[in-house]
């Protein structure tokens, strides 16, 4: 899941204005002119909304294509479609305003419902955003008014906020076709090949146009699968833009005037982890997980995996985002504690086989670093190395390892939680034992409605998690984008790897 899974990135501080190459704030908007951007793809492209978020560069095409309910900025909600959202005094229900004077692209003027309609149909079809709104009560659901939408939940969420700013496309009520569905973006869809290329135009009666672009006349998507062919390809004036880029291009391309190679804020970078299942042997011992947490030498590991460009991890998701508690105390390098914990477990001689791939960057790398590492805390590693294309396709096989690497995307922080953590957990790559202690933390996470009760209850589950979870997140990286000089106005919006180009423009 490229874009909302746990999958799917000059370094700031991840509060939202630093953004991907292109977003060059000295440069003025010009109308006119033609971008071409090339992302990753794949055999499973669709146009299809529901299915975006499978594919990078489908999850590219959609954000120009169907507006959303709102948007991610530094992890929090801006609204779009919406003119605000907001709940009931215990979160079991939420009303969302839709925006006045919005159009589709055949005319039509968005009502409350088709964002209603929307919504069931991601949910129904299981798309992967659709996935952080499962406990929308859908029975229950209904469109007050032509602007005014009651969502009831089957459970408190105070940060359903987030899950409805996460990728939900609105196209029109009673859609049959979704692969066919008309959009309230600011371009659309002209042309499609499948793994090759899409072509856009921009609609000239775009709702929001006062507020951006659609400054284009023509966009074109190029489906590249290769990260050395995308920079191969913007080096020599194929493209504009390339999204996805190879970590080294940060240093091979540094003299290069010709282009603007970027990463983004740190809140949108990808953790790096090597999760444990502690509902299977040898971490069902705490003593066992707590001694490969210290065997780790994470700066190193940052060195030599990050290529010195990323940051230690502390064992927990969402560094950075608006919720993480940062008084948490970063976990040591002790090989000597970790091979004390070993004995005191009876784990002298522990034998741990790592199933890894290269299916992110990273992870195989990181695997075959941490053998020598784990050797000197007293634990013989060896790797199972697993080809891309296999890594993700057996849900079975990933959720009955007991250890395996894993590159975790960025999402909202609470969201991350409740995906990864707690017996109702999605991708629960760490097992759900200790679930009956972290349940009752994550339902409280889940009614706080107030900003501050928000903070401390999310406070709470990271503070449990790094004292009992099975993570060793052991360091997180920046993606790399790059653009031609000429090129400008492409902004993260919550997604560095496939980005909005809603405001793109070229000099």
């Amino acid at each position: 899941m490229v874009a909302v899974g746990g999958g799917l990135t000059a370094c700031g501080e991840g509060d939202g204005s630093a953004q991907p190459a292109g977003a060059d704030a000295s440069a003025t908007p010009r109308k006119g002119g033609k971008l071409r951007a090339a992302f990753i793809g794949g055999s499973a492209e669709s146009t299809d909304p529901t299915l975006a978020a499978g594919v990078g560069i489908d999850y590219v095409r959609a954000r120009v294509v169907w507006d959303t309910i709102g948007e991610l900025d530094g992890g929090k909600p801006v609204w779009r479609l919406a003119e605000s959202v907001e709940p009931n005094s215990d979160a079991t229900q939420w009303t969302v305003r839709i925006r006045k004077g919005v159009t589709f692209s055949d005319g039509r003027r968005l009502a409350a419902r088709d964002v209603l309609f929307s919504l069931r149909t991601l949910v129904e079809k299981r798309s992967p955003q659709g996935g952080f709104a499962t406990h929308l009560d859908l029975k229950n659901a209904r469109a007050r008014d032509e602007r005014t939408v009651e969502l009831p939940l089957t459970m408190a969420d105070g940060f359903f906020d987030l899950a409805l700013a996460h990728s939900m496309f609105v196209f029109p009520d009673g859609t049959k076709n979704l692969a066919k569905a008309v959009g309230s973006g600011p371009y659309v869809l002209k042309r499609w090949q499948p793994g090759r290329s899409s072509v856009l135009a921009p609609r000239e009666d775009y709702w929001d146009a006062d507020n951006g672009g659609p400054y284009l006349d023509e966009l074109e998507l190029i489906s590249v699968t290769d990260a050395a062919a995308r920079l191969s390809g913007l080096k020599s004036g194929q493209f504009e833009y390339a999204g996805g880029l190879a970590l080294t291009a940060v240093r091979t391309e540094r003299g290069n005037s010709a282009l603007r190679v970027e990463t983004p804020p740190k809140d949108l970078w990808v953790d790096l982890n090597l999760p444990m299942n502690l509902g299977l042997k040898p971490f069902t011992d705490a003593r066992v997980v707590r001694a490969v947490k210290l065997a780790l030498d994470r700066e190193s590991l940052v060195r030599t995996v990050t290529l010195g460009q990323g940051e230690v991890g502390n064992d927990l998701v969402g560094a950075h985002q608006p919720y993480y508690d940062s008084g948490i105390a970063q976990t040591a390098y002790d090989p000597e504690q970790a091979k004390k914990l070993l004995a005191q477990a009876g784990q002298e001689g522990l034998s741990v086989t790592i199933r890894t791939s290269d299916y992110d960057y990273g992870t195989e790398e990181s695997a075959t670093a941490m053998v020598p590492m784990l050797a000197k805390a007293g634990i013989r590693a060896t790797l199972d190395k697993v080809p891309a294309a296999d890594y993700y396709s057996d849900f079975k096989t990933i959720l009955s390892t007991p250890v395996q690497t894993a590159a975790y995307h960025p999402n909202p922080l609470p969201l991350a939680i409740r995906t990864y953590y707690g017996s109702t957990a999605s991708f629960p790559l760490t097992g759900t034992k200790g679930a009956a202690d972290v349940d009752p933390l994550i339902a409280a996470m889940n009614r706080a409605t107030r900003e501050t009760d928000r903070r401390a209850r999310v406070a709470d589950v990271l503070r449990h998690l790094h004292e009992h979870g099975g993570d060793a997140l052991f360091a997180r990286v920046p993606t790399v984008s790059g653009s031609a000089a000429k090129a400008h106005g492409v902004k993260s919006r919550g997604y560095a790897d496939f980005p909005s180009l809603r405001d793109a423009f070229v000099e």
